[in-house]
């Protein structure tokens, strides 16, 4: 469990890099402290294969994921991946009980499905899961050719997409590239997560070394705007679960510190509230002409912190919540460092907070500026709709 309002030190890699990185959990790594150096190398985020193995090996996992969150003084994202297909029977998809059952008695931050009937089945599976007293969000992997032809209403549908080597294999070869990139621009039009899980480093299961292509797909995934890059056997079975991490973030601090951003406007839709786009959509133009060192952001949800971070603003992006799944949840948003906080009593007292973790966290310094953004008035939970540009003291 996050504890509430911390003043925390993240690691060296979480202030660094912008794409996450998410590791598989898995016989090479699952102990506490194999996990934990996987965070030190730059994991942000776990994923438990829910095909593998039993409820007894997946709570071990998940107590030992809530641990290293503790050793590490930083939230960690989980996500489950439960089973291929989906059973389906008069119209409605099914999700295995025992998954549910479990998956609502454990803080579990994405659930991530495949979708052979592409949106219909986001909502079913949402719908299983909230019946079920889960918090989590639904994430779709794209394990179909067809998902690719349905991709706006996935990503309208769900809480953010999966490209699969499985469903980009099923395409024509010299389409792959392009439909990746396609991918994650509708994701950032959507404002939602777009990752990239597709056995990218798969030279690493036996060797400490990526191929000089696999540093070049790491590298296009960074410029296609993908919010992460998921590593599956390459953490959870392979030889050299910590080199892997390593290559990938020391790949996406290389290129994201060469990265050109890009003057772009992002038009956000799918239904996206429009007020908080707009707000987003103006501290991205704020930042082009002033000198703001991070932007922070309190809401009770992580839409503004998503919307501000589908801008690909050139700062830090601070996402504070009193909700520590939405804490987590915005640990997998691009350029996003989350922090859980208390609710705050007044405008005053969610500014002075604000500042004060940004500092702590080595965001900003006395002297710098710092947009923070919230949701007015304070407790409203709705999303953020006003901001101010604060002179850090």
């Amino acid at each position: 469990m996050v504890e509430p309002n911390p003043i925390l030190q993240p690691t060296t890699s979480a202030m660094l890099k912008r794409t996450k990185v998410a590791a598989t959990i898995g016989p090479s790594a699952s102990r506490p402290g194999e996990l934990m150096q996987l965070v030190r190398a730059g994991a942000d985020a776990f994923r438990l294969d829910m095909s593998q193995d039993n409820e007894a090996i997946w709570h071990e996992r998940h107590e030992a994921v809530r641990e290293v969150e503790g050793m590490a003084q930083q939230p960690i994202t989980l996500l489950v991946d439960v089973p291929g297909e989906e059973a389906s029977n008069g119209g409605e998809t099914h999700l295995a009980p025992n998954l549910v059952s479990w998956i609502a008695n454990h803080e579990v931050d994405y659930v991530l499905i495949s979708v052979p009937r592409g949106s219909h089945d986001i909502s079913e599976a949402r719908k299983v899961l909230s019946e079920a007293g889960s918090e989590a969000a639904v994430m779709a992997r794209l394990d179909h050719a067809a998902n690719y032809r349905d991709i706006d209403s996935i990503i309208q549908a769900a809480d953010g997409v999966v490209v699969t080597g499985t469903g980009l294999s099923e395409l024509e070869t010299w389409s792959i590239p392009v439909m990746q990139k396609m991918v994650a621009r509708q994701c950032q039009i959507g404002a939602k997560p777009c990752l990239v899980g597709r056995g990218i480093l798969n030279n690493m299961l036996q060797s400490k070394e990526p191929t000089n292509g696999e540093v070049f797909d790491i590298a296009n995934v960074v410029f296609d705007h993908a919010d992460a890059i998921l590593l599956k056997d390459e953490t959870a079975t392979g030889s050299y679960p910590t080199q892997a991490v390593e290559v990938v973030s020391k790949t996406v601090i290389a290129t994201e510190s060469l990265m050109e951003i890009t003057d772009r406007p992002i038009k956000v839709g799918f239904g996206q509230p429009p007020n908080t786009a707009a707000l987003a959509y103006s501290i991205r133009h704020i930042l082009k002409m002033q000198e703001i060192a991070a932007v922070g952001v309190y809401s009770h949800s992580s839409m503004t912190a998503r919307l501000i971070a589908k801008n690909w603003i050139d700062c830090p992006v601070l996402g504070l919540s009193d909700s520590a799944t939405t804490v987590r949840q915005m640990g997998l948003y691009h350029g996003v460092v989350s922090r859980q906080m208390k609710t705050p009593d007044s405008t005053a007292e969610m500014l002075a907070t604000t500042t004060s973790i940004a500092k702590q966290l080595g965001l900003v310094v006395p002297g710098d500026r710092m947009i923070v953004a919230s949701e007015l008035p304070i407790r409203s939970t709705d999303n953020a709709n006003a901001f101010v540009i604060e002179t850090i003291k």
